[in-house]
């Protein structure tokens, strides 16, 4: 009978270690799947942000939205130390980052290069993406809905240049070659298409004062013969001659 009670007593012990040890395994197993989601989850995020940061690299003229994204960027790569296997790799990258956001920025250019439709188009998606993602930003309060504004306005005006683009580098094409007809109306027509925008920013300030001095570059031998013309008639003729319209439809297209 006592070999049967301890019998017993050993095997409930056995049982309720079984359970124990059972139970610590399971529980392990799911906080290393919770870690395993969360580094997952956080990897994912710091990419997401630094390509957001590597795809406006060729036209940034304006940190204020980066070092919004290199903030969310470095910290988000802090908080996957705390679950990575590889905090080496981590610590390089945080490095990195904070080297590279000391970088120079790109100098606003009033003379670029021609972006073909393609680049447009992908410029044009990268700052929606941007866009939403300062959004997203704002509503968790990490920006402040002045900062949010600010940064937002910036996205604009970098899509207002985009636009623009392409007649800028023609107008200033045809002024370098002489076609000064086609290049003030080019000129005009950005001139009215930037100024119709209520954007404030310094960089198309500078543009506008760029095409400002180009259009008055233009104009002023031709003024200077108007002022010049020995009759009113030949004044006249030059009056009409500089009033022509001209046809630029052709220029446009992509």
């Amino acid at each position: 009978m006592t070999l049967q009670i301890v019998t017993i007593l050993f095997l409930f012990i056995i049982v309720v270690l079984s359970v124990i040890v059972g139970s610590r395994a399971h529980q392990k197993e799911k906080e290393e799947t919770e870690r395993r989601f969360t580094q997952l989850k956080l990897m994912n995020r710091a990419d997401r942000t630094y390509s957001h940061i590597s795809s406006i690299v060729q036209i940034n003229t304006d940190p204020i939205v980066t070092d919004v994204l290199y903030d969310f960027y470095i910290d988000t790569l802090r908080d996957l130390i705390n679950y990575t296997d590889d905090i080496d790799s981590i610590e390089q990258r945080i490095a990195k980052a904070e080297e590279e956001r000391e970088n120079d920025l790109i100098v606003y250019n009033t003379t670029p290069t021609l972006l073909s439709f393609q680049e447009k188009a992908n410029y044009k998606e990268r700052l929606t993406k941007l866009a939403k993602l300062l959004l997203f930003m704002r509503r968790k309060g990490r920006i402040s809905h002045s900062h949010y504004q600010a940064c937002y306005d910036y996205l604009r005006w970098l899509n207002l240049d985009i636009q623009v683009n392409r007649q800028l580098v023609q107008a200033n094409t045809n002024f370098d070659t002489g076609d000064t007809r086609v290049a003030r109306t080019l000129y005009g027509v950005i001139l009215s298409h930037v100024r119709a925008d209520p954007l404030q920013r310094p960089e198309k300030k500078i543009l506008e004062n760029f095409v400002d001095e180009k259009i008055k570059e233009i104009y002023e031998p031709e003024l200077k013969a108007i002022e010049e013309a020995e009759t009113p008639e030949e004044a006249a003729a030059l009056v009409e001659e500089l009033s022509k319209p001209v046809d630029i439809s052709g220029l446009d297209q992509e």
